[in-house]
Parts: C-alpha cells; sequence; structure tokens
C-alpha cells in the first residue's frame, strides 16, 4: 500500500517469513523541497501478524506516527 501523508510518502508492506508470520515494514521518503535531497526512513520489522491485512494495517499506523513525530 503505497500513500501520501503530510510531505512524506509511504510504502507499507508485509513481509512473510518462513515462520508463516507477516512481518509489518514501512519505507518512509520525504517529499524533498527545494535544493534538498531525498531523505528515507525504513522501520525494519515493527510487529509480526498471522494475517497480512492486519500487517499492513499496523505498517500504516506506525509510519502516519512516524510522519507525525517527524514533522513537528
Amino acid at each position: 500500500m503505497q500513500f501520501d501523508y503530510r510531505h512524506f510518502h509511504i510504502d507499507c508492506r508485509a513481509r512473510h517469513a518462513d515462520d508463516g508470520l507477516y512481518y509489518a515494514r514501512a519505507k518512509i521518503t520525504r517529499v524533498p523541497r527545494k535544493n534538498e535531497r531525498v531523505q528515507s526512513h525504513d522501520s525494519g520489522d515493527i510487529d509480526a501478524f498471522s494475517d497480512q491485512a492486519d500487517a499492513i494495517s499496523c505498517a500504516k499506523s506506525w509510519a502516519m506516527e512516524w510522519c507525525d513525530a517527524a514533522a513537528q
């Protein structure tokens, strides 16, 4: 799931691991302003779920909270 939030582009994913669980992950890219370079942040594994949709929902919530904190 990809979407824009504030001045960020967010890519939420669920990594399916060998243990059968889906791990929530998010990559956040700050939309560069004039004369700025692109900045990105990779969450790594946030939490594990048995359902892929739950993992993506978790990644979305986590990413939005991260963006809110980074925008201050």
